[in-house]
C-alpha cells in the first residue's frame, strides 16, 4: 500500500515562528532563505512528512530531521521499512509513504516549450503526434510526472536522461502509476521498486 499525503499552502502562515517546535530548527532555517511561494510549498511538504512519521513511527520523538543519500534522496535514519518521498508544485505539496522505495511528483499543467517533448523516448513522442493541443499538453505532464517520480524512486535524478527510459515501463522491477487528483490542472504520479503498481490511498491533510 501506498499512502500519499497532499496539503494545499492556502491555509499556511508566512511566519516560520509558527511553526516551532513543529520543524526542526535547522529546516527553518533553510526555508526562511526561499522565497515566500516556495517556503510555503516546502514547507507544506515538511509539515506533511512530519505529520507522516507520526502515523506510521509513532515511538520517533518530534519534530524528526530526514537524511540524504549522496544523490539526494531523503530518508529516515534507522527505518529502512519507512520509504517516502516528497514534491510540490504550484500550490501542492505531496508525501508518498510505503514499505518499499518509492518515488513521488505532482507538476501543475502550464504553457512548456515545444522542446520539451524531445526530452522523451522516440515512442513517447510518437503518442504525442496528431493530438490537439489541450491533449497534447495533458498528456506531456502525465510523462513528465512518471518520469520524475521513478528518477526519485531509484535515487538517480539527473543523473537518469529522460529520453533513456519509457514513463510507464521504465525499468524491470519498477512500476509507475498516475494518480487521480481533485486539483483539475495536476498531474500526481508515484513510482515504487515493485513488479506491478501497489494500491494507493490519497489522503488530503489540512493545512
Amino acid at each position: 500500500m501506498i499512502y500519499l499525503y497532499a496539503m494545499d499552502t492556502l491555509g499556511l502562515s508566512s511566519d516560520l515562528a509558527d511553526y516551532r517546535g513543529i520543524v526542526p530548527e535547522s529546516r527553518l532555517y533553510q526555508l526562511s532563505v526561499l522565497t515566500r511561494e516556495e517556503r510555503l510549498r516546502s514547507l507544506a511538504a515538511e509539515l506533511l512528512f512530519q505529520r507522516a512519521v507520526r502515523r506510521h513511527c509513532r515511538e520517533v520523538p518530534l519534530p524528526v530531521s530526514r537524511d540524504q543519500d549522496a544523490h539526494g534522496k531523503p530518508y529516515l535514519l534507522g527505518r529502512p521499512d519507512f520509504q517516502f518521498n516528497l514534491s510540490h508544485s504550484g500550490l501542492w505539496a505531496v508525501c508518498a509513504v510505503a514499505p518499499v522505495p518509492v518515488g513521488v511528483d505532482i507538476q501543475q499543467e502550464r504553457p512548456v516549450s515545444v522542446k520539451l517533448s524531445r526530452k522523451f523516448t522516440a515512442a513517447e513522442q510518437q503518442s504525442l503526434q496528431g493530438l490537439s493541443s489541450p491533449l497534447e499538453l495533458h498528456r506531456i505532464f502525465d510523462l513528465w510526472a512518471m518520469k520524475e517520480a521513478y528518477t526519485k524512486c531509484t535515487g538517480l535524478g539527473l543523473l537518469c536522461p529522460f529520453h533513456s527510459f519509457e514513463a510507464e515501463h521504465p525499468a524491470p522491477g519498477y512500476a509507475t502509476q498516475l494518480v487521480d487528483f481533485p486539483a483539475g490542472d495536476y498531474h500526481l504520479a508515484v513510482c515504487t521498486r515493485s513488479e506491478e503498481p501497489e494500491d494507493v490511498q490519497l489522503i488530503i491533510m489540512p493545512s
